[in-house]
């Protein structure tokens, strides 16, 4: 999991994260970035940092991993790390190194019970894969899902860029990114709209407040879905390891260490 300094300076954030990310923040402070530097209001523009102060942007992984560790979903559909403990400013960069999957708040205005903490707003990206300038124009498949393909930008063995084409062979695809500062302390319940129903969930706690209305170690006690989280997510959300103290105390909590995924309580790996 990759960290970077945040400072005031907003163009050294565009730098540190690249383009074709979308920041958004509370209090209004949202813009999409697209690939070209151009603003969702069509306007060039520097991407918003979380504040003035100092502060962290932490990456969050979308990933897709077979064989299933549960027999009630094809596959593993997962955010890594699941759990993650950041300060209020902070952001996290979710990048989406599979295809497909989006990242949504436990929220009323989505017709859900709340699962963030009171004050906060609604908040939802788009669905988002690999960058579309990413993949050719005559390319028919899709490019390999399972954790095989799209580093997002990183260099290979023979230090090429991702999503250059090598050769005329065929372009290593380019994640998407989407990013959000948290600013209110608390627990955040995040949501895969695509793949909630196999238990990709996941939980952020902001600051050191770990009480929350919400939390339970009992799916049974969960609302009743839609207005509490669907099928498998509701496995993901009452796991020992991501109890918010756990989450504190551990910093981050890999999808591996859950014990619906066959992992130990309170073990993190990476």
């Amino acid at each position: 999991m990759e960290r970077y300094p945040l400072d005031s300076s907003r163009r050294d954030v565009m730098k540190a994260l690249g383009a074709g990310a979308v920041l958004s923040g509370l209090g209004g402070t949202a813009t999409a970035q697209t690939d070209d530097g151009e603003t969702d209001a069509g306007q060039s523009s520097d991407t918003p940092s979380s504040g003035d102060g100092a502060g962290t942007v932490y990456e969050v992984e979308t990933l897709i991993r077979g064989p299933p560790t549960n027999q009630n979903r094809p596959v593993d559909f997962f955010y890594q790390p699941t759990g993650l403990h950041v300060q209020p400013g902070d952001v996290i960069k979710f990048v989406f190194t599979t295809p497909d999957h989006n990242v949504v708040s436990y929220h009323p205005a989505f017709g859900m019970r709340r699962r963030v903490p009171t004050g906060v707003r609604a908040f939802s990206s788009p669905v988002l894969g690999w960058q579309p300038r990413s993949i050719a124009d005559d390319q028919i498949e899709p490019p390999g899902e399972m954790g095989s393909a799209g580093e997002g930008g990183e260099q290979d063995s023979d230090g090429q860029q991702s999503g250059e084409q090598r050769g005329g062979g065929p372009r290593e695809p380019v994640p998407s990114t989407w990013l959000y500062a948290f600013e209110t302390p608390g627990v955040y319940d995040l949501l895969c709209s695509p793949h909630e129903t196999y238990g990709m969930a996941m939980r952020v706690v902001v600051g050191d407040a770990t009480e929350a209305p919400f939390e339970t170690s009992d799916p049974n006690a969960l609302p009743a879905p839609r207005a509490g989280p669907v099928e498998l997510a509701r496995e993901t959300l009452t796991d020992p390891a991501l109890e918010p103290s756990n989450i504190v105390e551990q910093g981050s909590v890999m999808w591996e260490s859950l014990e619906a995924v066959g992992g130990q309580s309170g073990q993190t790996q990476g």
